[in-house]
């Protein structure tokens, strides 16, 4: 399997640029690794969701049609539903097969297979809609959340809580080349071994998403999602991250998009945990932007394996 390019972190938008080998088939240009050693599961969701993307575009016209006539020109993404079935190699590209299942008045549907070495990594069901008029609520922001300006991020707790943190949480922390920003709302939580309750807040950003379009915003919001959810369901457990003491790997991801955001700007998760058993756990969050607008909803299991000695 021919090589692929390590993905630095530094433009967000660069992490979801495909390789059309036919009409409905990609191929990435790009890996990021997992905690795991593994192909990052956001970042497969991220590309999958970006080939279902790129069959919606005008390119993608019947022949005879003009620019934007194409039957899902003007539609975004609503919601996807996936599965991580292997492991990925982050050695290796991955390709994306995308089915056109449907493309209605409104609505359109797409399947996306990831492939590596004639198998399947993954794979998702994905909704688009064309926008109309229609009712309108949300859930409010929890009150008194605090807001990013006066929280740390990472690096900067890693650096004031010294040898208060084991060493390999330290080193992951102080990490500056990470792309993502992290403020969590109450960094005593991610220090707690047991009997923590399962939900926590995070604000979160990728600043290397700026002058992302609409499209890629969705998609580059699906990458984010993936990062700090399923650790949720490890608080009452263990310390809530992957490490010497939990093997941790997401199972499925399914997530809704309510409204537009830009992920470049502070965004708060908030999440929990309603349920963990047979080395399963679940994880949902909430995730809005400053401005207090619910802009997307998402869930996830993944294993959660206590690892021996």
């Amino acid at each position: 399997m021919s090589g692929v390019d390590a993905w630095d972190g530094r433009s967000a938008p660069e992490l979801l640029a495909l390789e059309r080998l036919d009409r409905d088939l990609f191929r990435n240009r790009l890996n990021q690794k997992n905690a795991n050693d593994a192909l990052f599961g956001g970042q497969v969701l991220a590309q999958a969701l970006t080939a279902a993307t790129h069959t919606m575009d005008a390119a993608c016209a019947r022949p005879g049609e003009g620019p934007g006539a194409g039957p899902g020109a003007g539609r975004s993404v609503h919601s996807l539903h996936g599965y991580f079935l292997r492991a990925g190699r982050a050695d290796g590209p991955v390709i994306y097969q995308v089915d056109r299942t449907r493309d209605g008045g409104r609505f359109s549907t797409r399947r996306v297979i990831a492939i590596q070495e004639g198998e399947p990594i993954f794979h998702m069901e994905c909704g688009f809609h064309a926008e109309e008029p229609g009712f309108d609520h949300q859930v409010a922001l929890p009150e008194g959340m605090k807001r990013p300006d006066a929280l740390m991020t990472l690096p900067e707790l890693a650096a004031s809580m010294g040898d208060r943190l084991p060493d390999w949480v330290r080193e992951r922390w102080g990490r500056q080349e990470q792309p993502i920003e992290v403020k969590p709302v109450e960094p005593e939580r991610f220090l707690q071994a047991e009997g923590a309750d399962p939900q926590r807040a995070i604000w979160m950003r990728l600043p290397s998403g700026a002058g992302a379009s609409p499209a890629e915003q969705s998609c580059l919001l699906a990458y984010l999602s993936d990062y700090w959810l399923a650790g949720t369901a490890a608080l009452p457990h263990t310390v809530p991250m992957p490490g010497p003491s939990l093997f941790m790997a997401s199972l499925d991801h399914a997530m809704w998009f309510h409204r537009p955001t830009q992920v470049e700007n502070w965004l708060l998760f908030v999440c929990d945990s309603p349920s963990a058993q047979a080395g399963r756990g679940l994880a949902r969050a909430l995730i809005y932007a400053e401005d207090g607008s619910l802009v997307a909803s998402v869930a996830q299991e993944a294993l959660l394996r206590p690892r021996k000695g």
